[in-house]
């Protein structure tokens, strides 16, 4: 669970810090101007072509708080869910 709350903590600071409608393409460039076009090199060289223009530039092209909020929301389903089956098999093996 503390995953997801860190994610979510990023995204409310890119939110905060930045315009709320910059795309994560823009934040990466504030960090270094040229890490956008690694990130392509880095796709372009290990992946197929269609990942680049599928899934890496609409994600580049979102605002910037919307990764970190959609990896929180990942991470905190998935506490939650280990979370209650551990709960549900713990209370078939020991009856109340």
């Amino acid at each position: 669970m503390a995953i997801a709350v860190g994610f979510f903590v990023a995204a409310f600071a890119l939110a905060v810090t930045i315009p709320p409608d910059a795309p994560l393409a823009a934040a990466l460039a504030l960090l270094d101007p040229l890490l956008p076009g690694h990130i392509h090199g880095l796709i372009s060289a290990y992946l197929p072509p269609w990942a680049w223009g599928y899934l890496a530039l609409p994600l580049l092209l979102r605002p910037a708080w919307l990764f970190p909020a959609a990896l929180g929301i990942v991470f905190g389903g998935a506490a939650l869910t280990l979370h209650s089956s551990s709960q549900a098999s713990r209370s078939r093996h020991h009856p109340r």
